[in-house]
């Protein structure tokens, strides 16, 4: 009887981490996406961009960490943050590691992102 509980309590033990370890690798959160382009946007350069554009961070931002959740790959994701966070170096590492298709698939979808949520005066 106990052994059969050990074994249970194995398998749950197993079944929890391996729902740990494939969070880890779903990319950054949409809240920290929407974070750090916030920050992004209060930089000088880039806040008179976005003025520009007609870019509001508040509904901007929300909306392109929604889209880049459902378009984007978790390193195209990451990259993308730690570039708004400008960690330039970083960013360039998980780039360097994409395949060409990959690299191509995320700036293309970068550029949905901002054309869906800033391309409407927001």
């Amino acid at each position: 009887m106990i052994a059969k509980g050990n074994l249970m309590l194995c398998r749950v033990t197993a079944v929890i981490l391996a729902a740990l370890l494939a969070a880890c690798d779903s990319g950054p959160s949409e809240a920290e996406f929407v974070a750090a382009c916030i920050k992004e946007g209060q930089m000088g350069a880039n806040k008179m961009l976005r003025r520009e554009m007609g870019f509001k961070s508040e509904t901007g931002c929300p909306c392109m960490a929604k889209a880049a959740a459902a378009t984007m790959s978790a390193d195209a994701r990451q990259s993308m943050v730690l570039n708004m966070q400008g960690k330039m170096q970083e960013s360039k590492a998980i780039i360097a590691k994409m395949s060409e298709a990959d690299q191509m698939a995320a700036m293309n979808a970068a550029l949905e992102l901002l054309q869906k949520c800033a391309g409407r005066g927001r």
